[in-house]
């Protein structure tokens, strides 16, 4: 069995057979926005949950409906094909990337307008490496042609550049500021900033993609006692506290160093291996929150 399963328009076809043509929309103007998502094996129960299913269907509609992408189908649909992938995958933790596309037409009014989806799915098997250094990049992060709340693929076109920089510094991940010199976000991730007690995130107004893990993690924050602030963030903290990275694929992961200066002596490192700690038991389905965010799959 391929350990790449690819549903596209359907049905589940060979990965290599996943094709569009290069004068769809898809191509043509990059006409797609998508989701990343989580679902966990619970063994006892042999079936796939989905973190944060619904809150990420959600986004992908809404994202669908700024960039003018026509729904392709159903959200019951949606989730009926996701279920189909994570079969092929069997009782494994899966990621799963569904996109909805512009086949035709530049608008939903266009004549002839047409959407289609595809989902693409992994086995997920996070890891950390042994030192997780990131830099600020040089460049800016302005959220994208259509805005930040979206997940388009033209709104990550600038991390081909944040990328260079990565690979050029020969570190793991690379953190951008916006417009205004504010800490915006890192490379597929968002951004914490633990102290004792206390998490602290760039609120959405600083140009952030409200991510679903991050709201997670909140939720954790909060349930565990420490205090929660959303606001914008000065790039001098990030020096002065400890950096937590939270996204779909990382799960929770500490930043060992940001600019080669040490995030280990500045305090916060007993809130965060907490805060990772119950992340953890949320995705095999212990704590109070399991009920609230971990979904079965149809």
């Amino acid at each position: 069995m391929s350990d790449r399963v690819m549903w596209f328009n359907g049905a589940c076809v060979p990965w290599e057979d996943a094709r569009v043509h290069v004068w769809d929309e898809l191509a043509l103007r990059g006409a797609n926005v998508f989701e990343g998502m989580t679902a966990f094996w619970d063994d006892a129960q042999q079936r796939h949950r989905l973190l944060a299913g619904g809150a990420h269907v959600d986004r992908l509609f809404r994202s669908a409906a700024t960039a003018e992408i026509p729904l392709p189908m159903p959200r019951a649909q949606v989730f009926e094909a996701l279920a189909e992938v994570a079969a092929q995958l069997g009782g494994a933790d899966i990621y799963l990337r569904p996109t909805f596309y512009a086949k035709r037409g530049r608008s939903t009014l266009a004549p002839d307008s047409e959407g289609a989806m595809y989902i693409g799915g992994f086995p997920f098997r996070p890891s950390r490496p042994a030192a997780v250094r990131a830099i600020v990049s040089s460049h800016a992060r302005f959220g994208g042609p259509i805005g930040a709340d979206v997940k388009s693929g033209g709104s990550y076109l600038d991390f081909r550049v944040f990328e260079r920089e990565r690979v050029e510094h020969g570190v793991e991940h690379v953190f951008f500021l916006n417009d205004r010199g504010h800490v915006a976000e890192a490379d597929g991730a968002a951004i914490l900033l633990v102290h004792d007690g206390v998490v602290v995130t760039p609120s959405v107004d600083s140009g952030v993609l409200d991510s679903i893990t991050k709201r997670i993690v909140l939720d954790i924050a909060r349930g565990l006692g420490h205090r929660v602030e959303e606001r914008p963030v000065r790039r001098e903290e990030l020096y002065e506290a400890q950096v937590v990275l939270a996204g779909t694929l990382l799960g929770l992961r500490t930043v060992d160093a940001v600019d080669g200066r040490d995030t280990g002596r500045t305090g916060g490192a007993g809130t965060a291996a907490e805060l990772a700690d119950e992340y953890g038991r949320l995705c095999r389905g212990e704590g109070p929150l399991a009920p609230t965010y971990l979904d079965p799959l149809p």
